[in-house]
């Protein structure tokens, strides 16, 4: 599995020693609000979502990274990553990151290297994220990120809008 870096994050796959950090991330109020609506996830799910990442990773190149500062102590900050949409088709962009790292790019950082991997050595052709209408950050991210606007429409009873991105639109930026 690969690990990744930018100049200021270590961007490495998700590993069964990570369930209680990352139990304690997507615990965080903040996080959770639009990732997963505002639910606090049993560390047994932690687990699976860890688990079928290393799955994705072996059989697919592709699965969910952790999100380090370099300037620290190993710390997940945040993850960003990969998994396949509820259709099964589809692959999905999926990011998040503590509220105190809000605002100073490193999830933008991030995404950059992990889209990059995704099209140039995982072999994805078109990615798609989804973002609830009222978390503006992400939508905004999803756009600086050259992601194109492709519907709005109510998902799990939510206001979503979809954005996708193909490897050739990703190579041209």
């Amino acid at each position: 599995m690969a690990t990744l870096a930018t100049d200021r994050l270590n961007i490495r796959p998700f590993e069964m020693e990570d369930a209680q950090a990352l139990h304690a991330f997507w615990s965080n109020v903040d996080v959770r609000r639009y990732l997963w609506d505002g639910i606090i996830l049993p560390i047994d799910t932690v687990r699976g979502i860890i688990r079928q990442s290393i799955a994705d990773f072996e059989a697919h190149g592709f699965g969910f990274f952790s999100l380090d500062l370099k300037v620290t102590e190993p710390k997940i900050v945040g993850f960003c990553g990969f998994r396949r949409f509820e259709d099964g088709e589809q692959i999905e962009l999926l990011f998040g990151i503590l509220p105190e790292y809000w605002g100073e790019g490193f999830v933008t950082e991030a995404a950059r290297e992990v889209l990059r991997y995704g099209f140039e050595e995982a072999g994805i052709t078109r990615i798609i994220a989804a973002a609830d209408t009222p978390n503006q950050r992400s939508v905004r991210l999803l756009m600086r990120l050259g992601m194109s606007f492709e519907a709005r429409r109510e998902w799990h009873g939510l206001d979503t809008v979809f954005y996708t991105l193909t490897a050739t639109e990703f190579r041209e930026q």
